[in-house]
């Protein structure tokens, strides 16, 4: 059986306990202030990314990882029997996985498997926590692909955000007209649907949508009792805490992941805002 090396980009949101754990490859997408570029999670932690987003003159953006970056990772496994499985944000969102599939073909590798979780933070995190977990367990990587487009069909992830500021400059919003309201406190849901961010309802008030979310998770009809959840917020950690312990009390999911959306997410969504996903 031929070992399995997991890649994935600083995007997943997964906390480092995890990431280490199961030794998942991560590479860094490049976060601008101004003329100054970071590497996330790598030069610059969720902590760090957030005060200095309070202080900058202007608001950060990032850039995709490019292919050489991708390429650089690559070799240091392309002279070991090793299948490499790279899950990624959505191509909708960022050209990343673009560049992947550059690396890939510069090296002309097939054992490179390029997988698009089409989602983002922690929803693409639970991809990758899955991959690792089938990969303990012994899969092999073609069962870990076909494992995952099974899953694709009932994974979901809803989020809120304080202000739709971010999320409009950096045209990560999918028909941002949907998502605005005239009426004061009008705090639009977004869901990721089919890799895109588009608005799915619009509720009064911050606290109502964070018990909305939760209601449309119950609608699912599926039993958490086996599975886990995660919760991501922007720098929101009583919200996320308060948030998590109605989450656990609703839902009872086997396991729940609360984390902080590093700067590869919280560039787009600004500070405030929460999200769940299965």
């Amino acid at each position: 059986m031929s070992k399995i090396q997991l890649i994935a980009d600083t995007g997943c949101d997964l906390p480092d306990e995890l990431i280490e754990k199961y030794n998942i490859h991560l590479i860094p997408v490049n976060v601008h202030f101004g003329e100054r570029i970071y590497q996330d999670r790598m030069e610059l932690s969720a902590e760090q990314f957030y005060q200095l987003m309070k202080t900058a003159p202007a608001p950060p953006t990032t850039s995709q990882i490019n292919p050489d970056q991708y390429l650089q990772a690559f070799k240091q496994y392309t002279d070991q029997d090793v299948d490499i499985l790279v899950i990624g944000l959505s191509l909708k969102l960022t050209g990343s996985l673009q560049s992947a599939q550059i690396a890939k073909d510069m090296l002309g590798n097939d054992r490179i498997h390029i997988f698009d979780s089409k989602s983002a933070s922690l929803g693409e995190g639970l991809y990758v926590l899955r991959a690792a977990e089938y990969i303990a367990e012994g899969l092999s990587v073609e069962e870990i692909l076909a494992e995952l487009r099974e899953y694709q069909q009932k994974a979901h992830g809803l989020i809120v955000l304080a202000s739709l500021k971010h999320v409009l400059r950096t045209g990560r919003l999918s028909r941002p007209e949907a998502a605005l309201g005239s009426m004061l406190n009008i705090k639009p849901i977004l869901g990721l649907i089919d890799g895109e961010v588009l608005a799915t309802e619009k509720v009064r008030s911050f606290k109502r949508a964070l018990s909305v979310i939760i209601q449309r998770f119950e609608e699912l009809e599926i039993d958490f009792s086996n599975s886990t959840l995660a919760v991501a917020h922007a720098n929101s950690h009583r919200m996320a805490e308060d948030f998590a312990a109605e989450v656990e009390a609703r839902l009872k999911p086997k396991r729940l992941i609360v984390n902080t959306a590093g700067a590869a997410i919280g560039a787009h969504v600004g500070q405030g805002g929460l999200g769940l996903f299965y």
